[in-house]
């Protein structure tokens, strides 16, 4: 596994904890997303499906996809805060 990709999902284990969905529903979705061969199509040999020694073009699709994975944690996040905030507006409005 490529130390970016590695990086991304210890962050979104991270993330995970507070998920409102749990913990759970984020780790299956996300090793389904890593694991999936159309998110680096040039990085999996087609007969194999195994990951094969990196390329440039490989390098260019891992940053591309991580930086688009890091969005998706910024928008955990919001979801998160969204859900703290209404349970504290919740719990001291009157």
């Amino acid at each position: 596994m490529h130390p970016m990709v590695r990086d991304l999902y210890k962050r979104v284990i991270h993330v995970g904890y507070d998920y409102p969905l749990g913990l759970d529903y984020v780790r299956k979705t996300w090793k389904k997303v890593l694991r999936n061969p159309d998110n680096c199509p040039s990085c999996f040999d087609e007969h194999k499906n195994q990951i094969v020694s990196p390329s440039p073009a490989c390098e260019r699709e891992i940053r591309k996809a991580v930086g688009k994975g890091r969005a998706y944690i910024r928008e955990m996040i919001g979801i998160i805060q969204l859900k703290k905030y209404r349970a504290m507006k919740k719990r001291y409005d009157n």
